[in-house]
């Protein structure tokens, strides 16, 4: 995490420290708006392995309605910055010889052939939860090294059982979060897999969120402050504080090896039936979601959906 702030706007001490402190983040000056645009989307640039580059635009007025779409432009006096870099191996990668093209299918009338991973003697148990309408696959990444010291992190896929079901997937586990991220979804005994085809993917996202988040009802930030309601962070807060936007950028690439992912942006219980001498196939060759999960805490650091691999 960084911030920059104009020369001149003072940071509250307390909320300095907190940053400094707590999230380990670095205060900047914000000179003139060219070489303060160039200073952030360096800053990204480094934290993320390059993929998460020129988040602001070039523009000082983009985006006056606040639709998104140019984002970006330098016309606050603060900006607060927060990066997310996940690069981690497969516990069992999949062995590249045997990644084959196949069909995947779009929509029922719309098929793209795309690089399919093939499972191996290594996938031959793995964690698939079989649900009413969809199955999930847990695949985990090794232990330490890129990942992050003693955390766990895992990749879950939520396939429905039609070819088009992915958008009433996707209603079904917005109306329970709880119930559909949580590590029960998937059996703690590995199960026989007989077929296992997931495609090779990458996909990224540039979008600015404000209006998203106003839509979900998160105004109060984005509507001048008449009061101090920034006094948290500035000492004297000008008149009509307010936040003028928020940018997201993000990047997810899977492979035979692993996930490299970077971003910047800024109780109902669910169980499993299943005999043990059932064999599960996995195919995904039709859209779905996906999501990077700590296991420890749960914490999901990557979400997204995968409509067709070949679209970027």
């Amino acid at each position: 995490m960084a911030v920059w702030v104009d020369a001149s706007l003072r940071l509250n001490p307390a909320f300095a420290d907190t940053a400094a402190s707590v999230f380990k983040a670095a205060v900047r000056s914000a000179g003139n708006p060219a070489a303060a645009r160039a200073e952030i989307n360096e800053w990204f640039s480094s934290q993320t392995g390059g993929f998460v580059k020129d988040i602001l635009s070039n523009s000082i007025d983009d985006d006056d309605d606040g639709s998104g779409g140019g984002g970006g432009a330098i016309s606050a006096s603060v900006f607060l910055a927060n990066s997310l870099y996940f690069n981690a191996y497969w516990d069992h990668p999949f062995f590249p010889h045997l990644t084959e093209e196949g069909d995947f299918h779009v929509s029922p009338d719309h098929d793209v052939r795309v690089p399919f991973m093939a499972g191996s003697h290594q996938h031959a148990f793995m964690d698939v939860g079989c649900h009413p309408g969809f199955n999930v696959l847990r695949m985990m990444y090794r232990t330490g090294g890129a990942a992050g010291g003693d955390k766990m992190f895992a990749m879950y896929i939520y396939l429905p059982d039609d070819r088009d079901g992915l958008p009433e997937l996707a209603r079904k586990l917005a109306s329970n979060p709880a119930a559909f991220l949580r590590r029960t979804i998937v059996p703690a005994q590995p199960v026989a897999v007989g077929e296992l085809k997931i495609p090779k993917f990458e996909v990224s996202l540039k979008v600015e969120a404000s209006r998203l988040l106003r839509e979900f009802g998160l105004d109060l930030p984005f509507l001048p402050a008449a009061d101090n309601s920034f006094s948290g962070m500035l000492l004297d807060p000008p008149q009509g504080t307010a936040v003028s936007s928020l940018l997201h950028q993000c990047f997810v690439n899977v492979n035979e090896e692993g996930t490299v992912a970077a971003a910047g942006t800024v109780g109902e219980i669910m169980g499993f039936a299943m005999p043990d001498d059932q064999i599960v196939d996995f195919v995904a060759d039709h859209p779905f979601l996906f999501f990077i999960v700590e296991e420890v805490s749960g914490l999901v650091v990557f979400a997204g959906q995968v409509v067709n691999p070949l679209l970027h």
